[in-house]
């Protein structure tokens, strides 16, 4: 007596909808899992916590980062991630800081402990911008001349 007859126009019309409803929300989810921050975090924080002379690497997959002395920034199309550090660090900007990174001596670097300490200090003070991610991260904790740095690139 109140059938509804599946042929009508309008139930046709409601369900095509309602598919295009669901078919934009599943493509507008991300395919990949947002980045590991915390995970680089932990890294940086073993070597910044351990005695001078440590040195760690860890495979990065983010496609661009930001770092700054307190936190690292993660991004991917799965989304952003961002994790705090346990001691303040500072990014190998500079290609001396890049250098002492590597693993040459701050001495065989820079002419003297107050140069290092200028880079430091320009390295911690220098705002963080979204960057080309590297494929692997790399911390080094270093002291030289009264200086106690851990530098991360």
């Amino acid at each position: 007596m109140f059938e509804t007859h599946v042929d009508t126009l309008y139930l046709w019309v409601g369900l095509g909808t309602v598919s295009v409803a669901v078919l934009g929300i599943i493509v507008g989810l991300p395919t990949t899992a947002p980045p590991d921050a915390t995970g680089a975090a932990a890294t940086i924080d073993e070597v910044a916590t351990s005695p001078p002379g440590s040195l760690a690497h860890r495979r990065l997959v983010a496609e661009e980062w930001a770092l700054d002395s307190r936190r690292i920034r993660l991004r991917t199309d799965g989304g952003t991630a961002t994790a705090r550090l346990v001691r303040p660090v500072v990014p190998a900007r500079t290609d001396q800081l890049r250098t002492v990174l590597a693993g040459e001596r701050p001495s065989a670097v820079y002419h003297s402990t107050d140069a290092f300490r200028r880079d430091i200090r320009e390295g911690r003070n220098t705002e963080a911008a979204w960057r080309p991610a590297p494929d692997r991260l790399t911390v080094r904790h270093v002291a030289w001349g009264g200086n106690d740095v851990t530098i991360v690139g």
